[in-house]
């Protein structure tokens, strides 16, 4: 379980910030739907319906902490159960069932059904072009089939430090030194355009080869108050013009954009008052997003481009079929509202999907 307690500690700096976004609580679902305001440029997609069909299931299970978010190839929203060491998928009326995990914390059960397997520290889930569910586990990644079974592609579970180019992926040491899960700061990983799988440990980016191994990604800043190699990274996304967009903390917590020719440009900064690493996500037409605490900005021409605003201050989020947006908000809470949710917004409305049920008294 999430140690609560941590929690609030590690975001009590940032409640004064949070009391001048927060106008309404879900006590109102009709209230906070009025926040949402969508401007120029707002975040459209196309996609099937939302049946839960695709991946294979197990049991109904309890949401305990909502983590990464990520939307499967038929619209069915996939959530990171970090209380319980587990990967559910919503179903239509509410219920949510297993994908990945016993609810014990460890690493096994490669080969085997991923409702069978051990999960260590699930902070990050994106779907690749086929389907398949990969999974940022600890110090790996590993991926679930459509047929449910579940392996390991890259990293033997040693903690994150310089990879070699060319290192064998099961081989690379990729185990972040950043503990907190919840909030997406340990292994990051996100598709390109084309299908292939980047890798974010915190000090390097990696990208998956058709060979099986490592590639380090080039990553130098030529211009602008950091000059030379970047690090501390943090999330990660890749644009439909394969630029990586990453969240890091030079000069701030700033986004930068790195280019396929390895020149990084800054494109603004999230998350000013410090804290942790934005939150970025690629929509389906291949812009991506970052957040910054309740807002959503969009990467155009290397600059953050305010979009629209939620009224809470969230932590992950995922675009949906239809134009559907999905975030989730802390554990525990905010000094606002006691209890950590879970939200789909469309077409400015605003629905309550599931609210923790057990958060720690303030």
């Amino acid at each position: 379980m999430i140690d609560d307690a941590r929690e609030r500690q590690r975001h009590q700096r940032r409640r004064g910030m949070i009391g001048l976004v927060v106008l309404a609580s879900l006590g109102g679902v009709a209230a906070i739907a009025a926040l949402v305001i969508s401007g120029r440029g707002s975040p459209t997609t196309t996609g099937g319906g939302l049946s839960a069909a695709g991946l294979p299931t197990g049991t109904l299970a309890t949401l305990h902490v909502a983590g990464k978010l990520a939307v499967g190839p038929n619209g069915a929203l996939y959530v990171a159960d970090v209380g319980g060491d587990r990967i559910l998928v919503r179903l239509p009326d509410g219920r949510f069932r297993v994908v990945a995990g016993d609810g014990k914390v460890g690493f096994s059960g490669d080969g085997g059904p991923a409702v069978r397997a051990e999960l260590s520290s699930v902070s990050d889930l994106s779907f690749a072009p086929d389907g398949a569910l990969y999974v940022a586990d600890g110090g790996r990644v590993r991926v679930i089939g459509r047929n449910g079974v579940i392996r390991t592609i890259a990293g033997d579970g040693r903690q994150s430090k310089a990879v070699a180019n060319g290192t064998p992926a099961l081989s690379g040491p990729l185990g972040s030194t950043n503990s907190m899960a919840v909030r997406g700061d340990g292994l990051s990983i996100a598709f390109s355009p084309r299908g292939q799988l980047y890798i974010s440990t915190g000090s390097q980016v990696l990208r998956l080869t058709n060979a099986g191994t490592l590639a380090t990604v080039r990553a130098v800043a030529t211009s602008g108050l950091v000059r030379g190699s970047l690090r501390d990274f943090g999330p990660i996304a890749i644009d439909g013009q394969g630029n990586i967009d990453l969240a890091g903390s030079f000069t701030g917590w700033s986004i930068w954009q790195i280019a396929p020719s390895g020149a990084a440009r800054e494109v603004g900064f999230a998350r000013q008052t410090g804290g942790d690493f934005a939150t970025l996500e690629r929509d389906p037409n291949g812009v991506v997003y970052a957040e910054d605490e309740s807002t959503i900005a969009r990467i155009e021409s290397l600059r953050l481009v305010p979009t629209f605003r939620i009224g809470f201050p969230l932590i992950h989020f995922a675009f949906g079929p239809h134009g559907t947006f999905y975030a989730d908000d802390y554990p525990g809470g905010t000094a606002f509202e006691k209890h950590q949710k879970l939200v789909s917004v469309h077409n400015s409305h605003i629905s309550l999907l599931w609210r923790e049920k057990n958060a720690t008294p303030k």
